[in-house]
């Protein structure tokens, strides 16, 4: 189905009726010639129409919908522009790394979001294993014990486990998701 097209049966469908003005075809043909992503300008104009009682919608003209639609499209921009920065916080990480293990590392080739952030947490989890068998028998002890509430889940013991020693070594998570 065309832009136009299932924008115009979703301006019906919100607002009843049976047509578009010119005014509204023009106005939907502009969105799409500006370059308005669909799922934006679908969002902005079923948040505006939504936010009126159903029997006011028909006659709430189409153009109203601008303000929201623009400030839609600026937070998804945003999150574009944030999407595309992961690779450089990725590489960001992978240094860190590094110097907290102590050997260079070659960058993988990641391709995704998900990707980048389980090869992290690999990475993180040999970082806290080095840090364990740095400690003595008596730190480790003390580490257990520290946590033996949560003895029955080994899962949730780890995490722990893991959180502290990253925490007494005054590192931050490698995850994508932390700043």
């Amino acid at each position: 189905m065309s832009y136009y097209r299932e924008l115009k049966d979703m301006v019906l469908e919100l607002r009843g009726g049976f047509f578009l003005s010119p005014r509204e075809v023009w106005f939907l043909n502009f969105l799409e010639r500006e370059g308005y992503p669909l799922e934006v300008v679908r969002e902005g104009i079923r948040k505006f129409f939504l936010f009126y009682p159903p029997e006011k919608r028909s006659k709430l003209p189409l153009f109203m919908s601008f303000g929201e639609i623009k400030k839609l499209k600026r937070r998804y921009l945003k999150r574009q522009k944030e999407a595309e920065g992961w690779k450089e916080r990725f590489r960001q990480k992978l240094k860190r790394a590094e110097s907290l293990l102590g050997e260079s590392l070659s960058e993988p080739e990641v391709k995704s979001v998900k990707e980048a952030e389980e090869f992290l947490m690999a990475l993180e989890g040999r970082i806290a294993r080095l840090l364990w068998e740095r400690l003595t028998r008596e730190e480790r002890t003390e580490l257990l014990k520290k946590f033996k509430v949560f003895k029955d889940n080994e899962e949730l013991l780890k995490s722990m486990v893991k959180r502290e020693l990253l925490q007494r070594a005054g590192l931050k998570s490698l995850s994508l998701f932390v700043d």
